[in-house]
């Protein structure tokens, strides 16, 4: 395997995960290279999606069954669709709220106006959390999801009840050198030739991330690539809560009080087994901590093995009940 430095990686290794939508039945259309958000819209609104405009943000979300609140974040490049597999298993025992992080997915672009505002990410869970009447919630974030999760529970300890992370980075990436398979560094460089990420792309990056291979179906590997051919926003990354800001970073993980749980795919080739133990270890102030390591899973524990996500969030939703 090569080492290429995590900078060229990023926008892809920040996504979080995707789930499978009806794209597949399209599958022997000619290929389009970028579609719009009005394109998208039309193409993946689905029953239950709603919208709200949040801080001058328009997003799209979801808010579904009843009981104990859980909000789920995913991670950048992604969109609500990521959690459809851990939601089914969940809603009919609580109410899970899931927004499209913009301006990804089907949520509205980011004004130069907001990306100067200095409004903090944190604030669009809770201004989404205020809008739909909720005052307390658990988190839960994966991936850099996991990083706006973490940062929301420090900020406002009030509003969290707890806080789940799968496979979140706690200390910095954008310096990291992580090993790359020949057939993704050929992707890499064949993406930035034509200017865009094609399918095949998304096959062998999301190959490249999963645990077990034979879990990642075509339909998703259709969703992923269509979803992503929105063209970059100006302001493409100005809501996110990035582990690089260090100093930032390090006071928000120890400023946690919440109960923590962590979930680990064990297979992560970009956050390796040791970065869930730095994890853990850094939120030495939060009032309990568990780690659960997923042996065959890898980057995307949600996206990958749903049921079993589900399973052990039940379990320890219901710990104390």
């Amino acid at each position: 395997m090569m080492q290429i430095p995590l900078r060229r990686l990023l926008p892809a290794f920040l996504a979080g995960c995707l789930l499978a939508g009806p794209v597949a039945a399209n599958a022997a259309e000619k290929e389009p290279t970028k579609l719009s958000l009005e394109q998208l819209r039309q193409r993946f609104t689905a029953p239950g999606d709603h919208y709200a405009t949040i801080h001058g943000v328009e997003l799209r979300y979801r808010d579904e069954g009843k009981g104990p609140v859980l909000v789920l974040l995913h991670g950048s490049s992604s969109t609500l669709n990521s959690w459809d597999g851990v939601v089914a298993q969940l809603k009919d025992h609580y109410r899970i709220i899931r927004y499209d992080h913009a301006p990804a997915g089907l949520s509205g672009s980011v004004s130069d106006a907001v990306a100067k505002s200095g409004t903090p990410p944190e604030d669009y869970v809770l201004g989404l959390m205020d809008k739909l009447g909720v005052d307390k919630a658990t988190l839960f974030g994966t991936s850099s999801g996991g990083t706006l999760a973490y940062y929301t529970a420090a900020s406002h300890p009030e509003r969290v009840s707890g806080l789940i992370l799968a496979n979140a980075p706690a200390d910095s990436v954008a310096e990291a050198k992580i090993p790359v398979t020949p057939e993704l560094e050929t992707e890499i460089k064949r993406a930035a030739e034509i200017g865009y990420k094609d399918r095949h792309y998304w096959q062998v990056y999301l190959s490249y991330l999963y645990g077990d291979t034979k879990r990642l179906t075509p339909a998703t590997v259709d969703y992923y690539h269509i979803t992503n051919l929105r063209p970059t926003e100006p302001n493409q990354r100005a809501l996110y809560a990035l582990s690089a800001n260090k100093d930032t970073t390090k006071a928000r993980l120890a400023a946690v009080k919440a109960p923590v749980l962590i979930l680990w795919g064990m297979r992560d080739v970009v956050l390796p087994p040791a970065a869930g133990t730095a994890l853990y270890d850094y939120l030495a102030g939060a009032e309990s901590r568990s780690i659960i390591r997923m042996d065959t899973v890898g980057h995307f524990p949600a996206l990958e093995s749903p049921d079993a996500v589900a399973d052990l969030v039940d379990a320890w939703m219901k710990r104390e009940r």
